[in-house]
């Protein structure tokens, strides 16, 4: 029963059932058959929220979220119904015909990127949508849904770990040794980042011991001659900790109009962008204390079929890592190389970094709304794995780098150089999502005629 009502508001209520449902028209009465009395509401608001609280906490956009919850109550016939969402709270309500008003607010305490959930729930919400069950039902398809999202194993875990620093210590113009000392310090840290999970850590202190244990052994790697740059090989691990997925949302956030949610993706950003550079200086200024370092080697300029390769073998490590599974792999990995190839053409022709970024980021936005579009799966897992080249994963390492060394000036040039081309991703991936986003809501109003 709704808590706000009225005992005599309830009895009016049921006096009036039938004339209630003539009014209202089919939908509204197929929708009252399907639920029972006065708790009908409550509990399609309590599905919705709780389907939409496992899309955040496999990862999901804020907009995802929101229009998850708005869906499945409009499918249900309710018209008035108000959603906010930041990264860690929903808070959702909706107004009956009567006037009674339901509000739900759910809390998340922890998330991670599961993309095989983002996918499932987004499948069920799709579904529920078009079937509309009963509520009963619909808990049950929940159910069944939680039990079907994979989660691959720890061999498996490791191994996407070790592809993502191989696959990037040579993208970033390393070799052999750097690869394999890369891959060894990201699979290190991937480690670690399960360990500090099970205690729950905070965001700061899992990046900071992470980072720390990540450029430990990139440089004990290069003590024992295992590589030749230390700084290669640290750039291309960093790549599993550069919240470059969460600082490029927290923008598209902003310029959404979800400036909360963007201003409180971008304070964590802040928050584990210090802690990198703290546990990034303090495991160098160990290292180099108890060790003889030095750096010789100079990045090779690798050709453009190396780099595409390379960025797919790092691809591939995210999509292990984040749980992305089946026959849509491959078409990430395209992705992927799409992405890279056509920011790269940019630059080698003139175009500035900022603009090439942005051109090559509105590529895989537009690769990503079309797979979804093929394959009846959400863009996220297409676009997330499409931008992992473009992730400034070299520029982040050396603005630590330069702010370890108290080099200011240099820290801040590095610094507002990546963060230009993060935002000019961010507009990128903008402007292509907008578009199909305003085709979407033509094509329902035109159904709606």
């Amino acid at each position: 029963m709704a808590p706000f009502n009225k005992t005599g508001k309830n009895n009016k209520k049921k006096g009036n059932a039938i004339a209630s449902i003539i009014e209202r028209g089919p939908v509204s009465a197929e929708r009252d058959e399907r639920t029972h009395g006065g708790s009908e509401s409550e509990e399609l608001l309590e599905f919705a929220v709780a389907l939409a609280n496992r899309l955040q906490s496999c990862g999901a956009e804020t907009y995802r979220v929101e229009e998850t919850i708005t869906r499945i109550i409009e499918a249900y016939g309710y018209r008035k119904v108000d959603v906010f969402v930041i990264p860690n709270c929903i808070i959702a309500g909706l107004e009956t015909d009567e006037g009674d008003v339901e509000t739900k607010i759910r809390r998340l305490k922890s998330s991670d990127t599961m993309l095989d959930g983002i996918e499932r729930y987004s499948a069920l919400c799709r579904k529920v949508c078009f079937e509309r069950p009963t509520i009963r039902e619909a808990r049950r398809m929940m159910a069944e849904t939680d039990a079907s999202v994979c989660r691959y194993g720890a061999l498996l875990y490791y191994l996407g770990a070790f592809l993502i620093g191989a696959g990037f210590g040579l993208f970033f113009g390393g070799e052999l040794p750097e690869m394999l000392s890369a891959g060894i310090s990201c699979a290190a840290t991937a480690a670690a980042l399960k360990f500090t999970g099970i205690f729950n850590a905070n965001a700061f202190f899992k990046s900071f011991v992470c980072s720390f244990i990540l450029a430990f052994i990139a440089n004990l790697c290069g003590v024992l001659g295992l590589c030749r740059s230390t700084d290669i090989a640290s750039i291309g691990a960093l790549m599993i900790l550069v919240p470059g997925f969460l600082f490029t949302n927290s923008l598209r956030d902003i310029i959404y109009g979800d400036t909360m949610s963007g201003v409180n993706r971008l304070v964590q950003v802040l928050m584990i962008a210090a802690a990198l550079v703290f546990g990034t200086s303090a495991a160098v200024s160990l290292s180099r204390h108890l060790f003889t370092i030095t750096t010789a080697f100079e990045p090779i300029d690798h050709p453009l079929y190396i780099q595409c390769l390379a960025g797919m073998v790092g691809t591939l490590g995210f999509a292990l890592f984040f749980n992305m599974h089946g026959r849509g792999i491959p078409f990430a990995l395209i992705g992927s190389i799409i992405s890279w190839f056509v920011c790269s053409m940019c630059m080698r022709h003139g175009v500035s970094e900022p603009i090439a970024y942005l051109v090559g980021a509105a590529t895989s936005s537009l690769y990503a709304e079309i797979m979804a579009r093929v394959r009846k799966f959400p863009a996220t897992s297409y676009l997330l794995a499409a931008l992992v080249p473009l992730i400034p994963g070299a520029g982040i390492y050396y603005t630590m780098d330069f702010i370890r060394r108290s080099m200011g000036p240099e820290a801040w040039n590095k610094g507002l150089a990546t963060a230009a081309i993060a935002g000019a991703m961010a507009v990128g991936v903008l402007l292509v999502s907008t578009v199909f986003r305003m085709w979407g809501v033509y094509k329902k109003k035109k159904l709606k005629k």
